[in-house]
């Protein structure tokens, strides 16, 4: 006996369910979609209309503590750039012309509503001379500012080099500077050669060569003569040449 069977299967409640009130929130879906949409075209009208009747800058305010920057006529030439609707203004070309001071390490500018911009500067601390005129900031970046500018300026070190090698002159100079300073000695100033060997005057004037290979251990050859050879007879040398393998040469003042 064989039996066929067919049945019309029932679909369960929940799919019963879902397809009577899919169409509900279809429509649903579709009022969400229209609010936003218009939501989006209110807000873009509304801020159109806020660039075309934005207000007018009127200040340009410069913010930082300065010993070189003069504040009043930076923001003076600022100003020149900053001209039109406040949200029209350029912000990038502003902070670009304060970069263009020689005085100015860093620079962010900023809309202040209704009609100010504000330039936070942060100004260049020179740490050493470089070359005949210029400077060497903490950050390892030369600067050349006006000569009026630097009258009081004294004290520091003097250092030379190839041009790229700013950084790795002013990280020798850091080292050494360690190096002899316990021995009561200070580097006036340091010079990289374009032969890539090093010379250091002292500020007694004595003259230390030494080139570019295991600069480390020929200083601390320096440092056991001057203890055991040199201490107290500074006042004699004139230059003392660590170019060598294993050894130095010292020569006399006349």
């Amino acid at each position: 006996m064989s039996f066929m069977a067919t049945s019309r299967q029932t679909a369960p409640a929940w799919l019963q369910a879902r397809k009577i009130v899919a169409p509900g929130w279809s429509m649903l879906m579709n009022v969400v979609y229209g609010l936003a949409l218009s939501l989006f075209l209110l807000v873009l009208l509304r801020t159109v209309a806020l660039i075309r009747h934005a207000p007018m800058v009127e200040h340009v305010q410069v913010v930082g503590a300065f010993q070189h920057i003069h504040p009043s006529g930076l923001a003076k030439t600022l100003t020149g750039v900053a001209r039109g609707p406040i949200l029209d203004v350029d912000l990038t070309q502003i902070r670009q012309v304060a970069l263009q001071s020689p005085w100015v390490e860093q620079a962010w500018v900023s809309r202040i509503w209704p009609n100010r911009i504000d330039v936070h500067l942060i100004e260049r601390t020179p740490v050493a001379r470089w070359g005949r005129s210029g400077y060497l900031s903490s950050l390892g970046q030369v600067f050349d500012p006006p000569a009026a500018d630097t009258v009081t300026i004294s004290g520091l070190p003097e250092l030379d080099g190839p041009v790229g090698q700013e950084n790795m002159v002013m990280q020798q100079y850091l080292s050494m500077n360690a190096l002899l300073k316990p021995l009561g000695l200070r580097i006036a100033s340091l010079q990289l050669t374009d032969r890539m060997s090093w010379v250091v005057h002292l500020d007694d004037g004595v003259e230390i060569k030494v080139d570019n290979t295991d600069i480390f251990n020929k200083l601390q050859r320096f440092v056991v003569l001057y203890r055991q050879e040199l201490q107290g007879q500074m006042d004699r040398v004139d230059s003392v040449d660590l170019r060598y393998l294993n050894g130095a040469a010292v020569a006399w003042k006349p």
